[in-house]
C-alpha cells in the first residue's frame, strides 16, 4: 500500500476532514489536496511517509481533540 492509500484509509477510518489533516500536520490545506489528487493530475504530490506516520501517531494519541480545539 501506498502513502498516498494509507492517507485516504486514515482519513475514512477517522472521519477526517482534510482541514484537520492539515492542521495535525502542520500543513496548508491545499498541501493535503496534492497528495489526494489522482496520480495523473498536473499538480499531484507523492506523500511523504513522516507525515502518514505522525498522522497515525498523533490519531494514537488522542491529538485529534486538541487540534479541533486550537492546542495542536
Amino acid at each position: 500500500m501506498n502513502n498516498r492509500d494509507r492517507l485516504i484509509d486514515l482519513i475514512v477510518d477517522n472521519k477526517l476532514e482534510r482541514r484537520e489533516v492539515a492542521e495535525l500536520l502542520g500543513v496548508s490545506r491545499e498541501q493535503v489536496d496534492r497528495w489526494l489528487f489522482p496520480r495523473e493530475h498536473p499538480e499531484s504530490e507523492e506523500v511523504p511517509t513522516m507525515a502518514v506516520e505522525l498522522l497515525e501517531l498523533k490519531l494514537r494519541l488522542g491529538m485529534r481533540q486538541e487540534a479541533a480545539q486550537g492546542k495542536g
